[in-house]
């Protein structure tokens, strides 16, 4: 049977009102999320400072300047930057200062940043029987002089490698493996020997081959310094040749002894921020200097490579 209810005079059937309860007092169930996803992520430092990350316990890095630092002098420390990341990165360095445990402006000391600069050198030298190819390398942490001549010779070649003449020592080597370096006398006068000399090597910081037409004399940065000068010598079946600077088209110039000089500087100013491309590493110093009038204490330089 069809029932029906009067609602403010008026007959309404008893199913319109069902259907208008559930409308307004009920509602359809409703996904508040499709899924999940979950990432887990191992992140490692982008950029390190001498090879040392955060997590490592060993952070800190330390220049120790030798004690008593006295006031006119400058020191150097040799640190390094490496940027992990597939992209480039950028840090700028933050400085602070103290002196005896208290804050302070650190007045009559001055910070700056050098960084290394690779070494090249390519020439050919004409002017003497037969070419000679002259070429320096930058092996890192040496400087690698390699003399090639035209063709095998009938006497004994040899090769000099003279580093800041007239005051500084030379390297010579021959392709019978004998060796020999000295020293100038302070008078550019009277060669000073090493001593015992022979092998292809000296104290650790040179190293010397000859076979046949190829000669080379390897040396140590730490016994070049951060800027030198130098000039060659070469003797090819008794006919000789000073090597010095020039352009290209000065091969076949004749050279006197030790001049002109070819000069080198392996380091140059560094100026933050610095910005390092993906798998870069960047060798830089920091140099501290004192002026001769700096108050006597103990100072406490800091510096923070912070992201740019």
């Amino acid at each position: 049977m069809r029932k029906s209810v009067k609602i403010l005079g008026r007959t309404v059937p008893v199913v319109v009102i069902a259907l208008a309860v559930m409308g307004t007092g009920a509602f359809a169930a409703l996904l508040t999320y499709y899924g999940t996803i979950t990432a887990t992520a191992n992140v490692y430092q982008s950029i390190l400072l001498d090879g040392k990350d955060i997590n490592s316990g060993s952070l800190a890095v330390t220049d120790l300047i030798s004690e008593p630092a006295p006031g006119g002098e400058s020191f150097c420390f040799e640190h390094n930057l490496k940027n992990q990341m597939s992209v480039s990165g950028t840090v700028n360095f933050a400085s602070d200062c103290g002196k005896d445990g208290n804050p302070d402006n650190c007045g009559g000391i001055t910070k700056t940043y050098l960084e290394n600069v690779p070494y090249s050198f390519s020439r050919n030298f004409c002017n003497f029987p037969g070419s000679l190819g002259v070429t320096v390398e930058d092996t890192g942490d040496a400087l690698k002089w390699t003399y090639i001549y035209a063709a095998s010779p009938t006497h004994t070649p040899k090769m000099t490698v003279a580093i800041n003449y007239p005051i500084g020592y030379a390297i010579t080597t021959f392709d019978d493996c004998s060796h020999d370096g000295w020293y100038y006398a302070p008078d550019g006068g009277a060669e000073v020997p090493f001593g015992p000399y022979s092998g292809g090597s000296y104290g650790g910081w040179v190293t010397t081959t000859a076979v046949g037409n190829v000669l080379t004399v390897e040396i140590k940065k730490s016994e070049l310094g951060d800027s030198f000068h130098w000039h060659g010598y070469g003797n090819y079946n008794g006919n000789q040749v000073w090597i010095g600077g020039g352009t290209d088209s000065d091969c076949c110039v004749t050279y006197t002894y030790g001049y002109p000089y070819i000069e080198v500087n392996l380091k140059q100013a560094l100026t933050p921020p610095v910005t390092l491309q993906s798998g870069e590493t960047k060798y830089f110093s920091v140099c501290y200097g004192f002026a001769q009038a700096i108050a006597p204490g103990i100072y406490t330089i800091t510096t923070n490579v912070v992201p740019q």
